[in-house]
């Protein structure tokens, strides 16, 4: 899904819109409306963290010195003020989806694709970043979040969605997907069954 999201592949069949921006065809717009924090992000072996973050901010016509400074009491508050001085490829796991997450948002998107962002983090890390997304939603940007964590899609979501094998077996608030169950009962139900 992420590859379609993101303008890598193009649908076999039907659409996929951002702000009505199909994404294949009109991916360079669709991709300025979002901020992708991949499983495993990749870094330039070469680069600091802070030389990638102003990379980045070029690469989308933005003041780099700026752009890098709207996200200097994030940094701070993630613990990475000295990492950014040093080569991203030495960065530990969570280190390199913090990194990762400081990408996402560097443009200020109005929706966040994040594909297992917990992955690697600490438990402080973890909670710091369920407070920053709830923040975040209530600033109104969008999230989707792609997990296989049930407990944090019931911590962090209002609506969910469970895939399997590329088809929607199920959408809707959580309310309405659980039905009075857990929401890990519900997925392994629905998936096992196929």
């Amino acid at each position: 899904m992420f590859r379609l999201l993101m303008g890598i592949l193009k649908a076999d069949a039907g659409t996929m819109t951002i702000d009505g921006r199909d994404c294949f065809e009109d991916r360079v717009m669709a991709k300025r409306l979002v901020g992708f924090l991949p499983d495993e992000p990749v870094f330039y072996s070469y680069l600091s963290g802070r030389e990638i973050l102003e990379l980045s901010a070029g690469m989308h016509d933005l003041d780099p010195l700026v752009a890098v400074g709207r996200l200097d009491s994030l940094i701070l508050r993630l613990g990475m003020q000295e990492a950014m001085a040093q080569y991203a490829d030495d960065y530990s796991r969570g280190m390199k989806k913090k990194l990762g997450l400081l990408l996402a948002l560097l443009h200020q998107p109005p929706l966040l694709v994040l594909d297992e962002p917990t992955n690697g983090l600490d438990v402080e890390s973890t909670r710091l970043f369920f407070d920053l997304m709830r923040e975040l939603a209530n600033a109104g940007t969008t999230i989707v979040f792609s997990t296989h964590l049930m407990d944090q899609v019931e911590r962090l979501c209002s609506h969910a969605a469970i895939l399997h094998q590329g088809r929607l077996l199920a959408a809707g608030t959580l309310t309405e997907i659980r039905a009075g169950r857990s929401l890990e009962d519900v997925f392994v139900e629905l998936t096992s069954t196929r």
